[in-house]
């Protein structure tokens, strides 16, 4: 007679810590669900020794993007498709020209647009305040010849329309109708639902920020700071269109070393020719004797004239910065 072999302990150890089929959390989802990366019991898992769910747990709070998710070095930053006529920002930032100059012109629109809703409602805040001043100085007046006439607070008040809002009482009204007339001191409270007496929300504006700024950096953007880039191509017979339709890493040079520029080998700008070196070259060459050697005669450069461009990585850790890669951690409802 054959016997079943027994599962092995492991494997349902595993299996049980892993069984997402239940209907409910067990201690070790929970646990991993409140904390940070996958949980399980491979390599620093929380069934291993030392394992620990605040390394391990579900979610991440870095998370390493796909090369796909990042944007090409000749991209627009806008748009995120190749550049046609590329300008940069002082800070290395790359639009296409059509593309930036219609954004500057439309936050231009829109700041004005903010600025006169502002203007409005300070005027009409000014306006309040002043029927404020008025009325209470016609009170104050009124109030001043009752007592040289001798009347009383109640001869004073019958004395006046009777605007049950303003006196603190409420009146309710259906089609010409009046259901219920509140005139005590709390009708605030005991006729809260008639309209004069529901709350009013009122959505105050700050002032708009009157400067364009970089959708990127937030930095200040002016159109006399967007500098022309200058890309030497792979294969100078290609047109334009037939060089923006090739793969990001057979579009354009170095023209000093020749390799490919990519967000793998990074480029650099230099402003007074507005040739696109790569950042080895302008380390190796360029910042030897600080000179732009595109230019003729060659100019000498600053450190301002070197710009490197913006690159957001290539989908490796050794070459992504994973600071601009966190990500926020959102907590588990319950937990």
């Amino acid at each position: 007679r054959q016997q079943r072999a027994p599962l092995a302990a492991a494997v349902m150890g595993k299996h049980s810590k892993n069984n997402n089929e239940r209907a409910f959390f067990s201690h070790a989802e929970r646990q991993a669900a409140k904390y940070g990366r996958h949980s399980s019991g491979l390599l620093g898992g929380h069934n291993t020794a030392g394992g620990n769910f605040v390394d391990t747990g579900w979610g991440s709070h870095k998370r390493t993007l796909d090369s796909d998710a990042m944007k090409d070095l000749d991209a627009c930053s806008l748009t995120l498709v190749p550049c046609v006529d590329p300008v940069i920002t002082p800070k290395g930032v790359v639009y296409d020209k059509q593309v930036i100059y219609q954004y500057i012109l439309d936050r231009k629109a829109e700041i004005e647009r903010e600025l006169r809703a502002w203007t409005a409602q300070q005027e009409a805040e000014a306006a309040g305040a002043a029927s404020e001043a008025a009325r209470a100085a016609d009170q104050r007046v009124e109030e001043f010849v009752a007592r040289q006439e001798g009347l009383s607070k109640s001869d004073l008040a019958s004395r006046r329309p009777s605007d049950p809002s303003s006196s603190g009482g409420a009146v309710g009204a259906l089609m010409g109708r009046t259901l219920v007339e509140d005139t005590g001191k709390h009708a605030a409270d005991t006729s809260f639902w008639v309209p004069q007496l529901t709350p009013q929300s009122k959505s105050l504006l700050d002032k708009p920020d009157g400067v364009v700024r970089c959708p990127i950096t937030n930095e200040p953007l002016k159109l006399k700071q967007l500098y022309p880039l200058s890309f030497t191509r792979a294969d100078e017979s290609l047109t334009s269109a037939e060089t923006l339709a090739k793969p990001r890493n057979e579009r354009y040079i170095c023209p000093l070393s020749k390799k490919a520029l990519s967000n793998t080998n990074p480029a650099a700008f230099l402003r007074p020719s507005g040739t696109v070196v790569s950042v080895s070259c302008v380390d190796s060459i360029i910042k030897k004797d600080m000179v732009d050697p595109f230019t003729d005669p060659p100019t000498r450069l600053k450190e301002k004239d070197i710009i490197p461009l913006r690159v957001e990585g290539t989908g490796f850790a050794a070459k992504t910065d994973e600071k601009a890669l966190k990500v926020t951690k959102t907590d588990v409802m319950g937990f």
